[in-house]
């Protein structure tokens, strides 16, 4: 009786357990994760975990300096901005392609955001932008390459 009471609960329960075991996050829904975590860290202006967002070689091209080709140069760049008191960012990811063999993404969106003006008051802007993610082996998501004009 006992083995077939066994038998009968690992029939019941086991393709919970099962699939609690299975449930992986989509691409596009990592993706959009940890774009959510790069934009909330960029609002706390935490460059270290900010940092931790960019893919090895990621390259960067911000409106009107010259590309940033290292982390160093795209760290440094943050830097900057995140002494800024009144720059933030409010975004939204608006397109995800992710390629059919999983080892790249597209993804687009759009960024309003404050800042200091040179005299001290607020600006305000808005901005597009498209980025390119590659899993690390790791199966996290990261920054290869990131663009941005302002509209």
């Amino acid at each position: 009786m006992r083995a077939v009471l066994t038998i009968a609960v690992t029939c019941l329960i086991g393709p919970f357990v099962a699939s609690a075991g299975e449930h992986s996050t989509s691409p596009s829904d990592a993706i959009l994760n940890a774009y959510i975590g790069w934009v909330e860290t960029t609002n706390a202006k935490d460059v270290v975990q900010w940092s931790t967002f960019l893919a090895p070689g990621a390259v960067f091209f911000p409106p009107g300096v010259p590309a940033l080709v290292s982390r160093e140069a795209i760290v440094d760049y943050y830097i900057e901005l995140f002494e800024d008191p009144h720059f933030t960012l409010d975004c939204t990811q608006t397109f995800v392609e992710v390629a059919d063999s999983n080892d790249l993404a597209l993804t687009r969106g759009t960024c309003n955001g404050t800042f200091s003006l040179p005299d001290g008051s607020v600006g305000r802007g808005s901005s597009k932008w498209a980025k390119v993610w590659v899993p690390l082996e790791s199966g996290e998501w990261k920054c290869q390459l990131n663009t941005w004009n302002m509209n």
